[in-house]
């Protein structure tokens, strides 16, 4: 059971650190991209280094991954808590993500055909 948590508390450090070192580095370069982010990219590298997921990081991304709709009921409640704001700009708010939606998706397509076109795998 020890050995467990530690495994855990590990892998929350592991993942904390991944964070910090990410946001650090975004701040420091005045870079507009959030650090989370570029945490769990320079995490996704240092584990393709290391040729694997260490045991207590893949243990606590499991946990969290179980447990992944709570962290929905904050979103869920500031909603609930606005619900005048949402009335009042709903209608351009689902037009929004409908219209990013469509774009994301005809954007991937694009990248998607030329990547087949640039290796030759048409069929």
């Amino acid at each position: 059971m020890i050995r467990l948590i530690g495994a855990l508390l590990g892998g929350a450090v592991a993942l904390v650190a991944a964070q910090l070192v990410g946001t650090a580095f975004m701040q420091g370069m005045s870079i507009p991209v959030p650090g989370a982010v570029a945490g769990l990219l320079l995490m996704l590298l240092a584990l393709a280094i290391a040729g694997g997921v260490p045991d207590g990081l893949g243990r606590m991304s499991d946990f969290l991954l179980r447990h992944l709709n709570l962290f929905f009921v904050p979103a869920g409640v500031g909603l609930m808590a606005h619900l005048g704001l949402l009335a009042r700009d709903g209608g351009p708010l689902v037009i929004a993500i409908v219209v990013s939606t469509l774009a994301g998706l005809v954007v991937a397509g694009l990248v998607f055909v030329w990547a087949r076109k640039r290796t030759g795998d048409v069929t």
